[in-house]
């Protein structure tokens, strides 16, 4: 890590653009005048020591048993010695892999884009700043971990960004962690409320010293959230909805307590899955979606390869039994899509839940929100 020495620093006196490596080491001194409090994420945890941050990602994957610990040490001062499990990174941290395009709006977003020196997949990103990055050789594609582990090692990172989906997945984290590499995984494609999941940006930002310019961040986008809500609280007629659409033959209903339909509860519609207990998707047939969902009034979250309704009656003729494909009231969000894939509903939107909700209610309750322009949503025609 490429640490740039600060003068000492008195007690409170420190801001966050000052926090790098440190000189003269204080003990007594409190080298993070900012900090975070987590408020909505569940899956996460830090604990403020002078020089040092104890991260705690809670349940990091599906079928987790156990935590994972990270100590964030102030770079130029010394790392504790009680944390024998723990990865130990040194902050702030100046050269970034992204292994999700999840983290690079976060990157954006607290203005540390000149840290970002590799990405998982090019094709995947919607970013058109990154994308242009890439395509200049300012950042690497790395691919899968398995196969380019020598590009990662060429390109020193402080840190791995990553993340796992169950304990059986295989990676090519353990080798770059044998390495010597430190790997973080966040678990924020856990979290069940779209404001939770946008404040893992906090989680990030810890890796920066950035917490001022993250709870700003996050504030504004709570706020905006909140508002919404209050305009649909007490509407009078509540739309029947259905999301997704089938994959390979099985129709991926989100569950009752996940993510979208937390987003739908928050728009005021009923869903037919609202009531089920699980946290991710339900695996349906098709028969078992249109016993449920074939009178309902919209159809959202189809294929994001989807551009028309011809291309919906061309998959499957069936689709037409809905009556939504009948009334045309079907959305897709592939609005904001690169013309190689990366789509900004998956990027940028995890960190925008208030775009998406503010979608959402035009959607379904156009009347509210007149002047608001579909974002990340197109209806197919």
């Amino acid at each position: 890590m490429s640490c740039r020495n600060i003068d000492t620093i008195e007690p409170n006196q420190q801001t966050s653009q000052d926090t790098e490596c440190v000189q003269d080491y204080d003990p007594e001194v409190d080298y993070f005048p900012d900090k975070s409090i987590v408020q909505v994420a569940l899956g996460f945890q830090v604990e403020y020591h002078k020089n040092y941050k104890i991260v705690t990602v809670k349940q990091p994957w599906e079928d987790a048993t156990q935590n994972l610990e990270y100590v964030l040490v102030q770079c130029g001062t010394p790392s504790p010695t009680n944390y024998p499990n723990a990865t130990v990174v040194e902050i702030p941290v100046n050269r970034v892999i992204a292994m999700s395009t999840t983290y690079l709006p976060h990157i954006e977003k607290l203005n540390q884009l000149e840290t970002l020196v590799g990405v998982g997949d090019r094709r995947l990103i919607y970013s058109e700043l990154i994308r242009e990055k890439i395509i200049a050789g300012e950042v690497k594609e790395v691919g899968d971990l398995q196969q380019d582990n020598e590009v990662v090692l060429g390109l020193q990172p402080d840190v791995i960004l990553s993340y796992r989906l169950e304990d059986s997945e295989s990676s090519g984290l353990e080798l770059l962690e044998s390495l010597g590499m430190n790997v973080v995984l966040d678990a924020a494609h856990l979290e069940a409320s779209p404001l939770g999941r946008a404040e893992w940006l906090k989680f990030t930002a810890l890796l920066f010293n950035e917490e001022a310019k993250a709870n700003e961040e996050f504030t504004a986008i709570a706020q905006r959230y909140e508002a919404l809500k209050k305009v649909v609280k007490n509407v009078s007629e509540r739309p029947v909805i259905l999301s997704g659409s089938p994959f390979q033959g099985v129709w991926h209903v989100p569950g009752g307590q996940g993510f979208f339909a937390q987003l739908f509860r928050d728009a005021n519609v009923d869903y037919p899955w609202q009531e089920t207990p699980q946290r991710l998707s339900l695996p349906l047939d098709f028969e078992g979606v249109l016993a449920m969902a074939k009178s309902t009034d919209f159809w959202i979250n189809v294929n994001q390869d989807w551009q028309s309704k011809e291309d919906i009656l061309k998959e499957d003729p069936r689709y037409e039994l809905f009556d939504a494909t009948l009334s045309g009231e079907v959305y897709a969000a592939n609005a904001r899509r690169a013309t190689d894939g990366g789509n900004d509903f998956w990027e940028g939107g995890v960190t925008n839940p208030d775009i998406i909700l503010a979608d959402l209610i035009k959607i379904f309750h156009p009347e509210l929100l007149p002047e608001h322009e579909l974002y990340y949503y197109r209806q197919l025609q």
